[in-house]
């Protein structure tokens, strides 16, 4: 059972007619419907705190430390998507620690010289921070065993945040950001074409979703709409800046100042343009204070 909990009058009422509104319409397909339900590896216990990039104000840091178990649980800063690691690393730590983390910890590791103490380390630890850059750049060198260590600790219970590069990682398919048909990179995609996005293996945190960041601010529908052609049945989430999409077992949650669009889709198709049609969108904003949870 699915609901959707508001915190005013004012947001309750705009959602009764909405409501109301698509119970006129034909329920989407029992995949897309039942989505948000299947969203993380199966028995997953930790929550996924993505954030959309831009700045993160200690409000809304302070919602990854009020998830930790203790205050001196240990909490790894991974800055691997960066082109400057020292920086990230000293923006990614100065937040938990000023919100009271005691046991905060920098994990620069490279793919081909990771110890087992280092593993073991990653396996281990109750939080992480993953810091922003290019999320190709991590995955190359965490794709094996520091992804899988990673993984371990989600299942485990871990608290996984990241903000930008960081948020787009933690699905299974990952948007790179680059196109097959425009060799310059853009901040969004300006055609609608089969053939075009350019996808990797992300950490898969987040099982049946993808991610997208600095989306309201840099208008990436058609990023969204295209992502939906390619990979059917997967949702797209689009988070915002300083704001997060929070994951957790019993459901999901919006936390910040801006808002997630998330976009599902019923059919697509192309033409023999090579022109993507995307038929049956279901289109959510979700503003921060609202949820959606699930029995």
């Amino acid at each position: 059972m699915i609901s959707i909990a508001n915190h005013t009058c004012r947001r309750i009422l705009p959602w009764m007619f909405f409501l109301a509104l698509w119970s006129c319409q034909s329920p989407p397909p029992a995949s897309v419907a039942n989505g948000y339900e299947r969203l993380v590896t199966e028995g997953a216990t930790g929550t996924l705190f993505i954030i959309g990039g831009g700045s993160r104000p200690l409000s809304l840091m302070e919602g990854v430390v009020r998830r930790l178990p203790s205050p001196d649980a240990l909490v790894l800063v991974m800055p691997m998507a960066s082109s400057q690691p020292d920086t990230s690393l000293l923006y990614g730590m100065r937040p938990l620690k000023a919100l009271g983390c005691t046991n905060v910890h920098p994990m620069h590791v490279e793919s081909a010289t990771v110890t087992e103490s280092q593993l073991d380390s990653i396996r281990n630890a109750a939080g992480f921070y993953l810091c922003g850059g290019d999320q190709s750049r991590f995955m190359a060198v965490a794709k094996g065993r520091v992804a899988d260590a990673i993984r371990e600790a989600f299942q485990r219970g871990a608290v996984v945040s990241g903000s930008s590069a960081g948020a787009a990682m933690m699905s299974r398919v990952m948007i790179t950001g680059d196109q097959q048909q425009e060799p310059e990179y853009e901040s969004t995609y300006r055609r609608l074409i089969v053939d075009n996005g350019i996808y990797l293996e992300g950490l898969g945190l987040l099982e049946s979703a993808i991610i997208d960041q600095h989306f309201v601010e840099r208008s990436r529908h058609n990023r969204a709409l295209t992502a939906l052609h390619d990979h059917p049945n997967l949702p797209v989430f689009g988070i915002g800046e300083s704001t997060a999409l929070v994951v957790e077992p019993g459901g999901l949650s919006v936390e910040g100042t801006g808002q997630v669009i998330s976009f599902s889709a019923a059919e697509s198709h192309a033409d023999s343009a090579g022109r993507i049609g995307v038929n049956g969108v279901q289109l959510n904003v979700w503003l921060p204070g609202e949820a959606v949870t699930w029995d």
